[in-house]
């Protein structure tokens, strides 16, 4: 895959299964290409050569808004908008229950913060979140995520904003609500892998090694594979 207008490629030759309700780490410096590959599972853009496939059915077969309802996405900095908490966590779906809301922020880590507010999840937040931290701005998109109960979850760095103790708390909830569902994950915290059982390691958009996680972080510690971290 190249991105448009670009001579070079972002990925070389990869190719990898995922089976469904496996939770599997991307791992790889800066630029390896990590990245690249949610947003070519989220159809945001279409591979140069060769196709993504989900339950065997390729995506350029599916419809975006269809693909976008099973795939919760959290990107390191979550896009917000001026309006209510209830607003940002449920723009992607309509008719949610109270439930859910609540259950969504509460896998976010965010349900003390709102419960504590007077307005609740009626509460403004700025444009782009400004009234928020940022780790209270990385659990509002974990939360919007988690909404529409979505079978493939794509998180890159959720927890960078994060303290330790906020991440510990985001990692357990995390554990519990993803349950069955698949997972992959991009991020350089070493903790956050407690939610996978295996790695992916991408070098310069290429695979350079694919395992289970204990085997490949000891190759990682070793030398054995190169440094990704």
């Amino acid at each position: 895959f190249s991105y448009p207008g670009s001579e070079f490629n972002a990925l070389t030759n990869v190719s990898f299964k995922i089976k469904a309700g496996e939770h599997v780490a991307l791992l790889g410096r800066m630029g390896s290409g990590k990245s690249t590959i949610h947003r070519l599972i989220l159809g945001l853009y279409q591979p140069t050569e060769g196709a993504i496939l989900i339950d065997g059915i390729d995506t350029r077969q599916i419809d975006p808004a269809e693909l976008r309802r099973c795939v919760g996405y959290v990107q390191q900095d979550t896009q917000l908008f001026y309006g209510t908490m209830r607003d940002n966590i449920t723009i992607a779906v309509q008719n949610v229950s109270a439930n859910d809301i609540l259950e969504a922020a509460q896998t976010g880590g965010i349900d003390e913060f709102v419960n504590t507010h007077p307005k609740g999840f009626d509460m403004l937040i700025g444009e782009r979140g400004e009234t928020l931290s940022g780790g209270q701005r990385q659990g509002v998109g974990i939360a919007r995520a988690m909404i529409n109960k979505p079978a493939i979850f794509l998180l890159d760095e959720p927890t960078s904003a994060m303290d330790h103790s906020g991440e510990e708390l985001i990692k357990k909830r995390l554990i519990t609500a993803t349950q069955g569902k698949t997972i992959v994950l991009i991020s350089h915290r070493s903790t956050l892998f407690d939610l996978t059982q295996r790695i992916i390691v991408i070098d310069s958009g290429r695979i350079v090694a694919d395992g289970e996680k204990e085997k490949i972080t000891e190759a990682l510690r070793s030398g054995k594979i190169g440094k990704a971290l």
